[in-house]
């Protein structure tokens, strides 16, 4: 009989759900406690903002330098060091009350969280084959949109038994812990994996997009002359931008707006986070489908992230004029749910126009994501609370035009390493 080949690969898929799992809850937790954080720290909103907004300019400026890490010291140390680092940083939001330290430490717990996803963008592109990677992008980052969508109920329960510091405190111990399973079974490749059969092994390099481990740094002056390059960027800066949003003020909106209790508030919050976990499920399975099926990769990725984009702004224009709360909460739903295609469409592109330098170009397409991220809370705050709610979720969806059109820019069925050459 014909040995079955291993499937190692959604083992460790699997652990990168965890790892976007905890790493998402880090984030969101601090939105879900920011009243009382406001309260003990005599913080408005734009000042709280700037806590997020220094967490991704951290994020940010690591992304380049930690695509280029990744494709160096490989998957297994670089996530690793990750996930020691921006635990480290978690524990710390804990510590301080000066704001001026605690925007320090939040910057750097984004330096921390930088390489996560560049680190498993080499990952899929050395154990994934052509077929899989829409489904293997799906797996880190329905980890990510999970977090928020638990992250409320865990953080309130925490908070009311050990107060808002005690929440930073245990994550940062659930981020270490994760930090030694992942150094103990992760590997670079599958070729370096114990548990890997000779039956998995041949599959993933018969299929994979790139056959040799490359050490030379990618070829960046060729990649900023390239308009494709800049295209998945900005589109992604304009996803991110949106995400931010409901990532740190959804909690606050929800209480300000439809007068919910922090309980109900925490229920409510994570409805939207659950709709944008099932569209980046099924989100990178339906585009792989599509391209097993010979569908142009335009089709499969690119069309699939333009639906996306056109259903968010509907169900943001009828959210921002819902007068029944929780009419509201199911717009806002049905929202960030849509934004879960273009989000692992990008991923899955990244890999598909990175190739071997996979890390580099998600990490730049990150890069300008998380230059949305930094400048997000501090927008939506400031119009938050200088023309009200109703007109920053209207205002949200004025960008998605630049999206749409950075789409059929992309160009995702052809290899920018390809094109540079």
């Amino acid at each position: 009989m014909e040995k079955k080949k291993s499937n190692v690969r959604w083992w460790l898929a699997f652990v990168f759900f965890l790892i976007g799992l905890v790493a998402y809850m880090d984030r969101s937790n601090i939105a879900v406690i920011a009243q009382p954080i406001m309260e003990d720290l005599n913080m408005d909103k734009v000042q709280f903002g700037w806590l997020a907004s220094f967490f991704s300019l951290g994020y940010a400026l690591a992304q380049i330098p930690s695509g280029m890490l990744a494709e160096k010291l490989g998957a297994r140390k670089i996530v690793t060091y990750a996930l020691v680092f921006w635990s480290l940083f978690t524990a710390l939001t804990a510590t301080v009350k000066s704001h001026g330290l605690l925007y320090a430490i939040r910057g750097l717990f984004g330096v921390g969280e930088g390489p996560m996803y560049p680190g498993n963008a080499v990952f899929n592109t050395y154990w994934f084959t052509k077929g899989e990677k829409g489904r293997a992008a799906s797996a880190l980052l329905a980890g990510s949109y999970f977090g928020p969508v638990i992250a409320p109920v865990i953080t309130i329960a925490i908070y009311n038994w050990i107060g808002w510091e005690g929440v930073f405190y245990v994550f940062a111990v659930i981020g270490f812990l994760l930090a030694i399973v992942w150094y103990l079974i992760g590997r670079d490749k599958p070729e370096d994996h114990p548990w890997v059969n000779k039956e998995e092994l041949d599959y993933i390099v018969k299929n994979r997009s790139v056959q040799q481990e490359k050490k030379e740094a990618a070829p960046w002056r060729k990649l900023l002359k390239n308009g494709r390059f800049w295209a998945l960027g900005l589109q992604y800066f304009v996803v991110l931008y949106i995400v931010t949003f409901f990532l740190v003020w959804l909690p606050t909106y929800l209480q300000e707006v439809n007068n919910f209790s922090m309980e109900k508030m925490g229920f409510a919050a994570s409805l939207p986070w659950l709709a944008i976990f099932f569209t980046v499920m099924t989100g990178g399975a339906i585009s792989d489908r599509l391209v097993k099926q010979g569908k142009s990769k335009f089709v499969a990725r690119g069309v699939l992230a333009i639906v996306g984009l056109i259903m968010f702004s509907v169900a943001m224009y009828f959210a921002a004029y819902s007068t029944d709360p929780w009419m509201n909460v199911l717009w806002l739903t049905i929202a960030l749910g849509s934004l879960g295609f273009p989000v692992v469409i990008s991923w899955a592109t990244s890999n598909d126009l990175g190739e071997e330098y996979a890390g580099s170009v998600s990490g730049w397409m990150n890069l300008w994501g998380n230059i949305a991220a930094f400048l997000s809370p501090i927008i939506c705050g400031w119009l938050a609370q200088n023309i009200g709610w109703e007109e920053t979720l209207l205002v949200s969806i004025v960008p998605i035009l630049l999206a749409v059109g950075m789409w059929f820019m992309v160009k995702p069925d052809k290899s920018l390493v390809n094109e540079i050459k």
